[in-house]
C-alpha cells in the first residue's frame, strides 16, 4: 500500500471514530505541478488526499483555528512537526486538540526544477528511488534528488519526529546532501557594512504583501503590530527604514519559535532570502540558550526561560 492510500485509510477512520472533526491535508491542485490545503470533513472526503512531490504547504499554519471548532488532524512532514511542538509550548493549541499524522517524504519539489518543462504537458509528479519523475506526453523523465528538492529537504536527515499520533513512511535516518548552514557560512564572510549593504538592497525590493507573515506558523497573532492602529510602529510605505524595521521586528518575534521550515521566502514574491534571516537567528538561540526550536516537548519556550545570569548578547 502506498503511502497516500495509507494516509487514506488512516483519516477515514479518525473521521469514522470522530476522534477528529477535520483532517487537515493536501488535495490535488488545478494543475498536476501544484497541490493545495484542503479539509477533510467527512469519510467520503478522504479519498481526495493526496500525497506527492508538489505537496509544499506548511499546514500546521492553519491550527490556532482550526482547533477552535473541535479536535483536528493535520499531516505535517518532519520539519513541520517542530512547528506543532512550538504551538503546543506557547499555548496556542492543546496537544490533545490535535492528531498529528506525520509523514517521512523523500523531498518536496524546488519549483525551479521544471524550468525546462511544457507545464502545459506535464500530466504527473512522482517520488522515484533517485529523485522525481515527470511525466508528459513523451514519458517519464527522472531529475536527480539534488536537483529536484527544495533546499530544506536536501539538508534533512528525517530524524523521528518529537510528537506524532501516526507515523507513515521510512523514518530511517538519511545522508543530507547539503549543510543546512552553508550559506549562513557564506554570510559570515561578509563584513559589518557588506551585510548591511547586503539586507538593505534585499528590503528595499518588499513590496510589504505580508506573505512571509501570512505562510508563517510562528506568526500567530491576532493582529500585527503593523496593523495596529492605535500605535503606529512601521509606516505602511516601502520605504527603505519601514521596510528595515517591518522585517527586523518580524524576525526577533520569531526568535526561538522559527524552525526553518521555508515558508517565509517560498511565499515571498520578490525572492528575498528570508530563510537566511532565520537560520542566522536559530545559530543564536542554541548558542545564547543550548536549545534549537521543535526539537523537545521538554524545553521550555526561549522567551519564557529568560534567566538574568543569561549571557548578554550585547556586551559593552
Amino acid at each position: 500500500m502506498s503511502m497516500e492510500q495509507v494516509l487514506r485509510e488512516k483519516a477515514k477512520e479518525l473521521l469514522s471514530s470522530g476522534k477528529v472533526k477535520v483532517v487537515i491535508g493536501y488535495g490535488e491542485g488545478s494543475i498536476p505541478i501544484k497541490s493545495t490545503p484542503i479539509f477533510v470533513k467527512t469519510p467520503e472526503q478522504a479519498d481526495c488526499l493526496v500525497l506527492n512531490p508538489t505537496c509544499t504547504n506548511n499546514l500546521t499554519v492553519y491550527l490556532p483555528q482550526a482547533v477552535k471548532s473541535g479536535p483536528v488532524a493535520v499531516v505535517a512532514k518532519p520539519c513541520e512537526v517542530k512547528n506543532i511542538v512550538e504551538l503546543v509550548k506557547e499555548n496556542q493549541i492543546k496537544r490533545e486538540d490535535v492528531t498529528v499524522i506525520a509523514v517521512s517524504t523523500p523531498g518536496i519539489l524546488n519549483d525551479a526544477a521544471l524550468a525546462e518543462f511544457d507545464l502545459l504537458d506535464v500530466k504527473k509528479i512522482s517520488w522515484k528511488a533517485d529523485g522525481v519523475a515527470v511525466t508528459t506526453s513523451q514519458g517519464d523523465t527522472v531529475i536527480p534528488r539534488d536537483a529536484a528538492f527544495q533546499k530544506k529537504c536536501l539538508s534533512c536527515t528525517a530524524a523521528q519526529p518529537a510528537i506524532a499520533d501516526i507515523k507513515i513512511g521510512d523514518w530511517a535516518e538519511r545522508a543530507p546532501l547539503q549543510d543546512k548552514f552553508a550559506d549562513v557560512e557564506e554570510y559570515e564572510k561578509l563584513s559589518a557594512e557588506e551585510k548591511r549593504a547586503f539586507w538593505a538592497g534585499q528590503f528595499s525590493k518588499c513590496i510589504r504583501c505580508y506573505a512571509c507573515r501570512q505562510a508563517c506558523p510562528g506568526c500567530y497573532c491576532n493582529e500585527c503590530f503593523v496593523d495596529k492602529n492605535g500605535q503606529i510602529w512601521a509606516s505602511k510605505d516601502t520605504g527603505a527604514e519601514s521596510n528595515w524595521f517591518f522585517h527586523m521586528t518580524r524576525m526577533m518575534h520569531t526568535a526561538g519559535r522559527c524552525t526553518g521550515c521555508g515558508e517565509c521566502e517560498r511565499a515571498c514574491p520578490m525572492g528575498i532570502p528570508l530563510s537566511l534571516m532565520g537560520k542566522k537567528m536559530s545559530l543564536l538561540v542554541k548558542e545564547l540558550f543550548g536549545t534549537q526550536p521543535g526539537e523537545s516537548m521538554e524545553d521550555a519556550p526561549v522567551f519564557g526561560c529568560y534567566q538574568t545570569n543569561d549571557p548578554d548578547p550585547c556586551p559593552e
